[in-house]
């Protein structure tokens, strides 16, 4: 009588299923990691972009509301891309952009900027030509970074700017 001499094991092709199935599920678990991990990227751009075009439109805006008057000697430059002034205390400040930085009297404000705009306006919201008739400023500040660009804009009224002779 002749007895079976099976041995316990694999064969070649169970291992090749088993190791495809494997690669698959392997495959797939990285493309949800990764697009997981992308997401993250993509949102902690966003969360930089607006914070620093926050903190920046925010300290433009203080700054411009704190304009003494609407002379010529207290608006000193006023350019599309570039503000000048003296506040209450007699301070000259300047915004510019230096490259991507917003500039602060020569210092970096906030980075990645794309655009700085001002608009000058007058009481009937027509653009302004000289210091003393500007009623309100517009400031356009976009910031842009890894294909976002995220644009703020505020428009701001001094508060010095209540005589008859401003707007």
């Amino acid at each position: 009588m002749a007895t079976a001499n099976r041995e316990s094991g694999f064969t070649l092709i169970e291992m090749v299923i088993t190791i495809v199935v494997i690669g698959i599920i392997a495959g797939i678990s990285a493309m949800l990691i990764l697009q997981a991990m992308r997401g993250y990227s993509d949102q902690d751009v966003r969360a930089d972009l607006t914070n620093q075009a926050r903190l920046g439109i925010e300290r433009m805006a203080r700054e411009i509301r704190e304009i003494r008057d609407c002379t010529a000697t207290d608006i000193t430059t006023m350019a599309p891309g570039t503000l000048a002034f003296v506040d209450n205390t007699g301070t000259a400040i300047t915004y510019t952009t230096s490259g991507t930085d917003l500039t602060r009297n020569g210092t970096a404000l906030a980075s990645s900027v794309s655009g700085l705009t001002f608009g000058y306006l007058r009481r009937s919201a027509a653009a302004a030509g000289a210091a003393a008739q500007v009623w309100n400023v517009d400031v356009t500040l976009t910031v842009s970074r890894s294909g976002e660009t995220h644009p703020h804009r505020i428009r701001v009224h001094p508060r010095g700017f209540q005589s008859a002779s401003c707007g």
